[in-house]
């Protein structure tokens, strides 16, 4: 039995490598996709000529089809993923709790205070916040 434990074990990390390997590619495709159709775009705003501006927004169109393409592919990959559970606890449970912005004076909730640019200081005092709740539990 026990040779049969470690079988399993050893599948499951394995699994879990290939999950995140397959993560880290379709983040890369989205990102290239992304960034050639960005480039497309900047040429389209800067094309003055019309038959030229004309195949441009039919490339545009075609790469908005790629690029959706991509983003499923990146949803499916991020549906995969392992999640670390504990995480998922804190935020579901104290995330409705209110907290005060520090730069407004306006209340929010903890988890729009966590998505905040990271420097600031309402995601400063979330993560305080955040990281007390994750040590209690």
């Amino acid at each position: 039995m026990k040779i049969k434990d470690l079988i399993k074990e050893e599948v499951q990390k394995m699994l879990e490598a290939s999950m995140t390997k397959g993560f880290r590619k379709a983040v890369e495709a989205l990102q290239d996709i992304q960034l050639k159709q960005q480039k497309l775009r900047k040429a389209f705003v800067a094309e003055k000529n019309p038959k030229k501006k004309d195949k441009l927004k039919q490339a545009l169109i075609n790469m908005h089809k790629i690029v959706q393409k991509a983003e499923l592919d990146f949803n499916r990959a991020i549906s995969n993923e392992p999640v670390d559970l504990e995480e998922i606890d804190v935020r579901k449970t104290h995330g409705d709790r209110r907290i005060e912005n520090p730069k407004t004076g306006n209340d929010v909730k903890l988890r729009t205070a966590l998505k905040a640019k990271k420097g600031t200081q309402v995601y400063q005092k979330a993560r305080k916040i955040y990281n007390r709740l994750k040590d209690k539990e």
